[in-house]
């Protein structure tokens, strides 16, 4: 039975009818029955496991092909096969939820989604929160593509509900207070950078929850809408597609009365220029962009043909994210191998043969490693004499109190999150520069014999002390501990 390669899904056959019916309809004859019955689950599982993609992929025979379902969840992939007869019935089911039309006209790759909703019970009974007594309703994403031996059809699950405010998301008091600066700007240009899944969008819907306050009028202009926006002020979210253009579309926006505008990414030059326009014109404006850390990412603003003194005066903050696994267990010693302490050393943390490190495979989630550039004095200084080398701007950057590279911030992570050296290395983008440069917080950890950790807490006790008129300073409040076993100290 294909019902039985799932993880066990509590109680879903304890539902009425009428409920399994608003989760998902499916058939109930003999033969295609468990396979949609099987969808549903899925779904269903990887909704209460909090996952954040289903892929179902069939190959082989047309008529009959084998069926690969992985499931992404938090723990890692869970990959499951079907090899009977009705293989194809898995597209056609898909299709179906997704209004698909089946056929000749169905395009090599389709850009649709659908909607699944639980009990507002059987949701709670899951751990799940749901508004009030309203179903836990839950987006899917879904991209179509016709592959040279089959289907595909990537689901990525947008769960409402679960979309942390900007205080949730486990961030320094001090970057905290830096996103926080940029946001409150009447105007101005916020980036973030990084791969696909790298939490760039969770991060910026963040900020934008921050701003909804029903004061602002907000726009955000993607491809596509991953989330959906509610509160009492206007919102309007607009989904670029043909001749419907990011550029067309901030055009339009500009005429349409907004505050707070949210690009889904700026990829083009015409797009680059009415950005930046709309941020000096009284508009605060949220994007993204492709580059590898923060400061390639101001420097790749020229490559889309924006001028250095436009940048200066419109950019707030830039901020490059990578999500890093986490891993339950405890702390265990181990050597470090001659590749990671050449990782390291290459990123300004060089010196130490040991690593406190936690000892387990079971993952438990994930944590942002954030590199974050604020657009200081010192900053527009330097990009106005049009000075636009990553290696020059890092230079500026580096001494900045929010300011940690992401290899740091990985280092950082490993102490205090649970993360792992080899999957920073694989993760983080390495910085040359931090060899013979190393930023502050690498420097302030090897001159007190400390961890990034300890420097980072004494840094965010600053500024905590700092905006209530006292307290120590972050030298001073080092001083004062005592030296332990970490990557970061000399």
């Amino acid at each position: 039975m294909i019902e039985q390669l799932l993880p066990e899904v509590m109680d879903i056959d304890h539902l009425t009818d009428r409920e399994q019916r608003e989760v998902m309809v499916v058939k109930h004859d003999a033969v295609l029955g468990p396979i949609e019955r099987f969808i549903r689950r899925a779904f269903v599982w990887a909704i209460v496991t909090r996952s954040s993609d289903v892929h179902i992929e069939g190959r082989g025979d047309k008529n009959s092909p084998t069926v690969h379902i992985h499931i992404r969840s938090p723990k890692g992939m869970v990959n499951m096969e079907y090899h009977g007869d009705h293989g194809r019935h898995f597209e056609s089911k898909l299709f179906a939820v997704t209004g698909t039309p089946q056929g000749g006209s169905t395009g090599m790759t389709v850009s649709t989604r659908f909607s699944m909703a639980l009990p507002a019970t059987y949701a709670r009974k899951h751990g799940l929160t749901p508004r009030e007594d309203n179903p836990y309703a839950i987006d899917m994403r879904v991209e179509y593509i016709k592959t040279f031996d089959g289907f595909c059809f990537i689901c990525r699950l947008l769960d409402q509900q679960r979309r942390p405010a900007l205080d949730e998301l486990n961030l320094s008091y001090t970057l905290l207070h830096a996103i926080k600066s940029a946001a409150e700007e009447p105007s101005g240009l916020i980036l973030a950078s990084g791969p696909t899944g790298s939490g760039k969008t969770t991060l910026l819907n963040a900020v934008l929850g921050y701003l909804n306050d029903g004061q602002r009028s907000i726009v955000t202009i993607e491809n596509p809408v991953e989330v959906r926006l509610r509160g009492a002020g206007p919102i309007k979210q607009l989904q670029t597609q043909g001749e419907f253009t990011f550029a067309r579309a901030l055009r339009s926006t500009l005429r349409a009365d907004p505050d707070v505008i949210l690009i889904g990414e700026i990829r083009d030059e015409e797009t680059m220029r009415i950005a930046i326009e709309a941020s000096k014109t009284g508009h605060l404006v949220l994007s993204t962009v492709h580059a590898n850390n923060a400061h390639e990412t101001i420097a790749r603003l020229v490559d889309l043909g924006a001028d250095p003194l436009n940048i200066a005066d419109s950019l707030k903050l830039v901020l490059a994210q990578r999500l890093i696994p986490t891993y339950a267990g405890s702390l265990h010693e181990r050597t470090l191998t001659q590749d990671e302490v050449s990782w390291l050393t290459l990123n300004g943390m060089p010196g130490k043969t040991k690593i406190l490190e936690v000892d387990s495979h079971e993952k438990t989630g994930k944590v942002a490693m954030i590199e974050a550039i604020q657009m200081d004095d010192r900053m527009k200084q330097i990009i106005r004499a049009g000075n636009m080398d990553p290696t020059a701007l890092y230079r500026v950057a580096k001494d900045q109190s929010q300011y940690e590279s992401l290899a740091s911030a990985g280092v950082r992570g490993i102490e205090s999150s649970h993360c792992k050296l080899k999957d920073c290395m694989v993760s983080l983008e390495s910085n040359t520069d931090a060899q013979t440069n190393p930023n502050m917080r690498i420097r302030l950890a090897s001159e007190h014999n400390v961890s990034l950790s300890e420097v980072a807490a004494a840094i965010d006790a600053t500024y905590v002390s700092r905006d209530n008129k006292g307290g120590d300073s972050v030298e001073k409040i080092l001083s004062k501990r005592k030296g332990g076993l970490c990557v970061a100290a000399v």
